[in-house]
């Protein structure tokens, strides 16, 4: 599920996309083997291919140039990792439960600090 909030007009329009298709992972995946859409500035013609998979998941709610003249650039890459993450089929933090989320949040006892166990005889 994806919520999407774009000033449109002067206007701000809530978009809301319960489902995001498995054909909408499909169509990703030759884009994600061309380039790290998360870890590097791309070109703007293939940030174009991946702006308009996010407006073909919506149903085509919105506009490519909608799209980008609705968000800031701030709002622009959090969206466009948000996306990318439920392409990828990571929950968002809506979609978990509350024990969901607490078993992913909480301490283990992995982590790197000693213990006052005392193990040396």
């Amino acid at each position: 599920m994806m919520d999407l909030k774009l000033r449109i007009n002067g206007e701000y329009k809530q978009m809301h996309e319960p489902f995001i298709s498995g054909m909408t992972y499909r169509k990703y995946l030759p884009l994600s083997e061309k380039h790290d859409y998360l870890h590097e500035e791309v070109p703007f013609q293939v940030l174009d291919d991946l702006i308009v998979l996010i407006v073909e998941a919506f149903d085509k709610q919105f506009t490519v140039d909608e799209f980008y003249c609705g968000l800031s650039s701030y709002d622009l890459r959090v969206k466009i990792a948000e996306f990318l993450a439920i392409v990828k089929g990571f929950p968002s933090q809506m979609e978990l439960s509350d024990e969901e989320l607490e078993e992913l949040t909480k301490e283990t006892d992995d982590d790197a600090t000693p213990s006052d166990g005392g193990g040396e005889a």
